[in-house]
């Protein structure tokens, strides 16, 4: 048994190597070879899951990848900010609100990631009032000043957006007189 989870350790840290050196083919063959033999190893469907859909845009893919991480390793938090950045890649907005109250529930998640993306997807939906307390609750744990940055130029361009909003109601209501 120690030896299937040290090869194990092994496939996964190699996949990671040849990740970090962008040889995506390799660790991919590496990461498939290792669902060959286990198939319910969920941190190599993490893995593999952020290769479909960051290098191959194959997103269908990721996507199952990533939900057979979730179902196999339900408390790697990693899987959970990749899968919602893929949410985000496909414009799937609602989807991507509903699991991030799920993905804030699990520890070590990067929690300010989570609530940005939420954020930016209730703005996508023109929920603007979701939108601002998303960007305000990731700005409170945020600990980078990028990502505070980020949040503060969205609850700016939010702010934007509704005077824009008022004042296309404002010339709408105009045009009905």
């Amino acid at each position: 048994m120690d030896d299937i989870l040290l090869n194990t350790e092994e496939y996964i840290l190699k996949a990671k190597d040849h990740i970090d050196c962008w040889d995506f083919i390799q660790a991919k063959r590496l990461l498939m070879e290792l669902l060959e033999d286990q198939p319910d190893h969920g941190r190599a469907h993490q893995l593999l899951g952020w290769i479909y859909a960051s290098q191959l845009n194959q997103y269908d893919l990721a996507e199952v990848h990533f939900k057979m991480a979730m179902r196999f390793e339900p408390y790697h938090a990693a899987t959970y900010s990749d899968y919602i950045y893929l949410l985000k890649m496909t414009s799937k907005y609602a989807e991507m609100i509903k699991f991030a109250g799920k993905a804030e529930k699990i520890d070590g998640v990067n929690l300010c990631y989570i609530q940005r993306y939420k954020a930016e997807a209730f703005e996508m939906l023109r929920d603007y009032k979701n939108a601002i307390s998303a960007y305000s609750e990731a700005i409170i744990n945020a600990l980078d000043e990028d990502v505070i940055s980020c949040c503060e130029r969205g609850i700016e361009r939010i702010a934007r957006k509704i005077k824009i909003r008022e004042q296309m109601d404002y010339v709408t209501t105009l045009d009905v007189a």
